[in-house]
C-alpha cells in the first residue's frame, strides 16, 4: 500500500486483512500536518464544515488529518476513492461504511497528538487511546467509570497502580462500548475489568454479543485498547 500523501509510505499487502485478523493502524498527528492540502480533499462537505467550527488551528489541523487519513486507509480495502467514501451513523453516533454489503468494519480514536484506528472484516470494532495525563483527578472520575467493586479494589491500591491501572481499565471500557456501538450511552459501570483481568478474562457479554478484549500496543505516555465482537487471531500493527 502505498499512501498517496508524499512521505507516507505503508509496506503491507491487502491481503493481509483476513476473517482471522485485524489492522491497528497509528499516528502522530501533528507530523503529518504537512499533508493538509491533500487530505482535505479527502472530506466529505460536511467533514470540512465541521473542521471550520474549530477556532484553534492546532484542533482543526489535527482534525483534517485524522479524518482525512481515515479515508484512505478506508479507500485502500473498499476499493474506491477516499472521496467517494460514504458513511451512515447510528442513532449513537458510531460510523459504519453506508454500503451494507460492504464487510469491512471499523473504529478511530484520539487523543493529544495521537489518532489511532482499528480495520476488520465482518466483526464489530472499537478502539480507544488516552493520552495518560498526570494531572487527572481518579477519585473523581472513578465514580464514574468503575464499578462498586472495581472502586472497593481500586481505592486499596498506591498512587501509581491506581495511575495505571486507571486508564487500562477506562481504555478497555471505552473500546467495549464502542464496538458496541452505544457509546457513552452505554454505562460503563456496569462493565467488570479488573476482576476479568484477575481471572484471565478477556470478553464481555452485551446484548447477546460477546465482546472480546485486549491492550493495545501503548505509545509513551499513552494507554490504548481494543476490542471486536468476533475473536482474532491476530493485530497487525503499524505506525504511520
Amino acid at each position: 500500500l502505498f499512501l498517496i500523501c508524499k512521505n507516507m509510505k505503508l509496506n503491507f499487502s491487502k491481503g493481509e486483512l483476513t476473517e482471522n485478523n485485524a489492522l491497528i493502524f497509528t499516528a502522530h498527528l501533528p507530523s503529518l500536518t504537512q499533508n493538509l492540502e491533500e487530505l482535505w480533499t479527502f472530506l466529505s462537505d460536511q467533514e470540512k464544515a465541521q473542521a471550520e467550527k474549530f477556532i484553534n488551528t492546532s484542533l482543526k489541523d489535527r482534525y483534517v488529518v485524522s479524518h482525512g487519513l481515515l479515508r484512505h486507509l478506508l479507500a485502500f480495502y473498499v476499493g474506491i476513492e477516499p472521496q467517494n467514501i460514504q458513511y451512515s451513523v447510528n442513532q449513537f453516533g458510531k460510523l459504519f461504511l453506508k454500503d451494507t454489503n460492504c464487510r469491512v468494519q471499523f473504529n478511530m480514536s484520539h487523543s493529544k497528538d495521537y489518532a489511532a484506528y482499528i480495520i476488520a472484516l465482518d466483526s464489530l470494532v472499537g478502539i480507544d487511546i488516552e493520552w495518560k495525563d498526570k494531572t487527572i483527578n481518579f477519585q473523581e472520575i472513578a465514580d464514574l467509570v468503575l464499578s462498586p467493586a472495581e472502586i472497593n479494589i481500586f481505592n486499596k491500591l498506591n498512587s501509581e497502580e491506581q495511575f495505571r491501572a486507571f486508564y487500562d481499565i477506562w481504555t478497555k471500557k471505552e473500546a467495549i462500548i464502542k464496538a458496541i456501538g452505544q457509546g457513552l450511552s452505554y454505562p460503563l459501570k456496569t462493565i467488570e475489568i479488573m476482576d476479568s483481568i484477575k481471572n484471565n478474562n478477556t470478553y464481555y457479554v452485551a446484548n447477546e454479543t460477546t465482546y472480546y478484549y485486549s491492550d493495545l500496543w501503548s505509545l509513551e505516555n499513552y494507554a490504548g485498547a481494543i476490542s471486536s465482537s468476533h475473536k482474532l487471531d491476530k493485530f497487525i500493527q503499524i505506525d504511520l
